[in-house]
């Protein structure tokens, strides 16, 4: 067969070092870059006629006129050229090659940009289809892939549909179960390099027993799917989420009057499996006679301890969310005896105060491997009185938290707000300093919010400490007003 002569790559043109010939203009580099991409489009088209569709002579170009395509936001075309590597690897290799996944990964990205979560949610399915049936890829990245798809269902719950968030809950639960097992297998059972994974399933917990308790319609479905009530076998898809809801009248007739009983049966029971987690956490720094992380864990222990009583909502009618206590009760127990653990593992005294010295928003959502890691950012102005706690985007450490169903936009709202934290870790004279966008409707999102915001107290000598005056830039998203 005669040799088909290939086109060599385009290159885009440079300035010499030290020239003074003026830098292109916009237009100048629009056409350099069109003829880039002519040259890719060419020389594919090339290879094609020679060696057919699904050839792998044509990855490395397809590869190119990706990056190409993608470098300009010409989205759609950039799909279509993902779409072309991902035919020639599943014709030559099979339906769930690992050779795909970053095919795949940068489908997802430009659906995210595209703010196309229902098809990110499709697309994070096949992913999770993939790493289950393919076994060619080392351990280390079958975990960091898991990993990865985890995080992109934790984003995906503030960025897709509200019918969508029990699916991307569960199936987070899912992609940290399945890191923990095969963390587990790749480490030993007893080993350090366990705890983060194991840690992470804990968390995915808290976040569905959080959505159960403080949420409306995912609330439903996760109460679906934990307690059973749908026939067959759970299998994670979108599609269980596109049909009608139960009413309450439905809900009780299934559960009986009490339904209340029901939620905080079910978010208990969630929340017990967080803490059996985190004593495996425990276990695992005591076996190997780690103090340090040992008493890391009993402060997570008592994180959940409190989390759990505090989240228990007052029966009652008020004008405000009422849960929990007036003080942090059991949880006191776990955080005094996690401090004694960090004092015989030789912390300072001074790593131990910067430590406990400010609340802290919980969940935390990182398992650190050391006190010193794990200090919050605290700063205490004392002419004005205020503790600057940093930034946080509550998106990710509370899951999801609003009674609401607002319709956002993909700008964020940003609000620098004031407010006391009792010794419960609950938050009260809360006061609005900055907002944007300023509009009632994110001043009220704002307020039901932070009503159901939860710390971990500062602590001084074994004893919970009330702090005033704390200050805290929030990122959440805006509701979309027809301002």
């Amino acid at each position: 067969m005669q040799a088909h002569a290939q086109a060599p790559d385009p290159m885009p043109a440079t300035s010499v070092p030290g020239s003074t010939a003026p830098a292109p203009s916009l237009t100048e580099r629009a056409t350099e870059h069109a003829n880039l991409v002519a040259g890719y489009q060419e020389r594919i088209s090339n290879l094609q006629s020679e060696y057919g569709p699904y050839d792998e002579r044509l990855i490395e170009p397809l590869e190119l006129l990706t990056q190409a395509l993608l470098e300009v936001e010409s989205y759609p075309e950039a799909l279509d050229a993902l779409e072309q590597q991902l035919q020639i690897y599943r014709v030559n290799e099979g339906l769930y090659t690992a050779r795909q996944i970053p095919v795949i990964e940068s489908r997802l990205e430009i659906h995210a940009a595209a703010g196309e979560w229902p098809r990110v949610s499709d697309t994070l399915e096949y992913l999770s289809w993939v790493y289950e049936r393919d076994d060619s890829l080392p351990v280390d990245q079958q975990l960091s892939g898991l990993k990865k798809l985890g995080d992109w269902h934790l984003t995906a719950v503030a960025q897709d549909e509200r019918a969508r968030e029990a699916f991307h809950l569960l199936q987070l639960g899912r992609m940290e179960e399945k890191a923990a097992e095969l963390a587990e297998l790749y480490y030993g059972e007893d080993s350090e390099a366990l705890a983060p994974y194991v840690y992470d399933q804990a968390l995915a917990d808290t976040y569905i027993a959080l959505a159960i308790m403080l949420t409306g319609e995912t609330s439903q479905e996760l109460l679906f799917q934990t307690e059973g009530i749908r026939n067959g076998t759970y299998r994670a898809s979108p599609s269980l989420y596109a049909g009608g809801r139960l009413s309450l009248t439905e809900i009780e007739s299934m559960y009986g009057s009490k339904v209340n009983t029901v939620i905080e049966r079910s978010f208990k029971t969630r929340m017990s499996t967080s803490l059996s987690k985190l004593e495996r956490v425990k276990e695992i720094y005591a076996a190997s006679g780690n103090a340090e992380g040992e008493g890391i864990a009993l402060m997570h222990l008592g994180d959940s301890v409190l989390m759990r009583q505090q989240y228990e909502r007052q029966s009652g009618k008020y004008a405000r969310t009422r849960r929990g206590t007036s003080n942090p009760g059991p949880a006191m127990s776990y955080y005094r005896d996690g401090l004694e653990a960090l004092q015989k593992a030789g912390v300072s005294s001074e790593t131990l105060d910067a430590y406990t010295r400010c609340p802290v928003l919980l969940p935390v959502t990182e398992l650190k491997t050391s006190v010193e890691e794990a200090v919050p950012f605290c700063e205490r102005t004392d002419s004005s009185g205020i503790t600057d706690l940093g930034n946080h985007d509550l998106l990710s450490t509370l899951i999801p938290g609003l009674e609401s169903d607002p319709d956002t936009l993909n700008t964020p709202l940003t609000a620098l707000i004031q407010f006391d934290v009792r010794t419960n870790g609950q938050i009260n004279a809360l006061n609005i300093l900055e907002i944007e966008p300023d509009n009632t409707a994110n001043r009220v999102q704002v307020r039901k919010l932070t009503e159901l915001l939860q710390f971990r107290p500062a602590i001084q000598d074994g004893r919970a400490q009330p702090t005033e005056q704390a200050q805290l830039l929030v990122r959440m998203p805006a509701v979309r007003t027809n301002d």
